[in-house]
């Protein structure tokens, strides 16, 4: 299909196999290294992110804030030399076993979001991984405070990591799932989450919801509305399929990618059941959709699945490039491996 066959409403777009230009991967380890429930974290971020790094190519830093204890008092230098020591110890035991990756350790004082984002703008890094945090109500967890403060401020794409079990073996994606909303913004993920699923072999399922249309009405739906509505759901359902067809045709062949469309409804649930149905194991999707309002830095449906998602979510921002690093964190590396 050419792009001048592309079906009525979809918007133009860019070659969608280009590579992914991240370079840079920032994993937080921002817990305790010394709480009971940090280690799980820790592992999974971290596991996570090799995984990435290795998929696109880039470097990895692996950082640990070092917390004050009020924000407007000093770290004791005494306390802060300790701390540093310690956590030093404990990011060189966790990277201890990457191999054939250019990884470097930073520490950092203060505000874990601030500090977080204030450093991967300085060093350039185009990828913060991070655990999600928070507390669970029985259901589902909700974010924590900083990895909701980074979601919400960071300039560059996040991961977020739910607490899990993950081996000595290195991770590998089975079923990278890509939801696609009509708009650029949502095809902007493409380059990313196809590189990264054809580095793991993993299948990659593109899904798009198909918009629900309702009719507004006090009192029963008489025979007309009813099949205005129907008609309304067939012709959302309709041009879905063409643009999922549209967006396949772009696409090498390839077994490995299929789509799904999903049926008119509620997009955030329905993206959430597939989610589970389909067995993904990571998400990669575009923080913003086809509403792309300026006021909201994560859109609604982003924002339902990264609360709820039992699997890492893949938040992707549009690129914009940061300006050359200036470090002013104090970083360390392992024998044998480059400085940043």
């Amino acid at each position: 299909m050419s792009e001048s066959e592309r079906p009525t409403g979809v918007p133009q777009s860019g070659e969608f196999t280009e590579k992914p230009g991240f370079r840079h991967v920032l994993a937080c380890v921002d817990a305790s290294p010394f709480a009971v429930d940090a280690a799980p974290f820790a592992r999974a971020v971290l596991a996570h992110a090799v995984a990435v790094a290795e998929a696109i190519g880039a470097r990895l830093t692996v950082m640990h804030v070092l917390e004050s204890p009020t924000a407007r008092e000093p770290m004791d230098p005494v306390e802060w030399a300790l701390r540093h020591r310690e956590a030093t110890e404990y990011l060189h035991q966790r990277m201890s076993r990457i191999h054939d990756l250019h990884a470097c350790a930073a520490i950092a004082a203060g505000a874990p979001a601030e500090r977080i984002n204030a450093w991967a703008h300085d060093n350039a890094a185009d990828l913060i991984v991070l655990g999600r945090g928070g507390e669970s109500d029985g259901t589902f967890a909700r974010l924590g405070d900083t990895a909701r403060r980074v979601a919400e401020t960071a300039n560059v794409s996040v991961l977020l990591v739910p607490s899990m079990q993950v081996g000595n073996t290195p991770i590998r994606y089975h079923k990278v799932l890509i939801p696609l909303d009509g708009s650029s913004r949502s095809e902007c993920v493409l380059p990313l989450g196809l590189g990264i699923a054809a580095a793991h072999g993993a299948e990659t399922v593109l899904v798009h919801a198909a918009p629900k249309a309702d009719l507004i009405e006090s009192d029963l739906l008489d025979a007309e509305a009813v099949g205005l509505r129907d008609q309304l759901y067939r012709r959302n359902e309709r041009a879905a399929r063409q643009y999922l067809d549209w967006i396949r045709s772009r696409l090498p062949a390839t077994p490995t990618t299929r789509t799904r469309l999903l049926p008119s409804g509620d997009a955030r649930r329905a993206l959430a059941r597939t989610a589970v149905d389909e067995r993904a194991d990571l998400m990669v999707l575009s923080s913003a959709g086809k509403s792309g309002h300026a006021d909201m830095t994560v859109g609604s449906v982003a924002d339902y699945l990264i609360n709820r998602m039992n699997i890492p979510v893949l938040l992707v921002r549009q690129q914009r490039r940061n300006p050359p690093p200036q470090d002013h964190t104090m970083n360390t590396r392992l024998p044998g491996q480059g400085t940043m």
